[in-house]
């Protein structure tokens, strides 16, 4: 692997979704086929020798993320995605999980998409308090199976909510970002 920058990968985008908000886009790393090659790699080597067989990928960039990893590791890939996004006529048992901080809707998995004993990886772009892994997490658990693994591109998250993830350790690509370079120029 070379050394990479990959927050020169990274857009912040200010006054999103409101005034004084800003957001991290990573999709300047998912479009640079290397640079996407050498983010997959990155995430998915911690997660060898703990041999998940599914990998979690939440909201759309997280189950692009999701897709690579898993194929890389060999595991299915389930995806977490917005209610928006599911047919009403449906017929597989969906588990719903809290909307998310930038998204209208509620995101869901399929629940039959688990199986009990699954060792499962979850991946998102962006941690900030870690809600959406954390009730990944819960579904998971309530699901029988367990999860051996949390990586993301940027963990902002905080030692408090690192705490309530309890185990397993999170991968990310960076790791906290200044509050500063959310602030708006304006």
């Amino acid at each position: 692997m070379t050394d990479i920058d990959f927050l020169d990968y990274v857009e912040v985008i200010h006054d999103w979704p409101e005034p004084g908000s800003a957001v991290c886009d990573v999709s300047r790393l998912l479009e640079h086929p290397n640079i996407f090659h050498e983010a997959v790699v990155a995430l998915a080597k911690p997660f060898v020798e703990l041999q998940p067989n599914k990998v979690v990928g939440i909201g759309q960039r997280g189950i692009a993320l999701a897709s690579a990893i898993a194929y890389y590791l060999g595991c299915g890939m389930v995806p977490a995605y917005s209610i928006r996004d599911v047919p009403e006529d449906c017929s597989r048992k969906m588990k719903w999980l809290p909307a998310s901080r930038f998204a209208d809707a509620k995101l869901g998995l399929v629940a039959e998409s688990i199986d009990p004993e699954d060792r499962i990886v979850i991946i998102d772009d962006w941690l900030i308090k870690g809600k959406t892994v954390f009730a990944v997490q819960k579904v998971v658990k309530n699901l029988n199976a367990s999860v051996v693994g949390i990586a993301c591109v940027i963990n902002n998250l905080s030692e408090a909510s690192r705490t309530k993830l309890g185990r397993p350790e999170v991968h990310s690509l960076i790791q906290g970002l200044e509050p500063d370079a959310f602030k708006s120029d304006k």
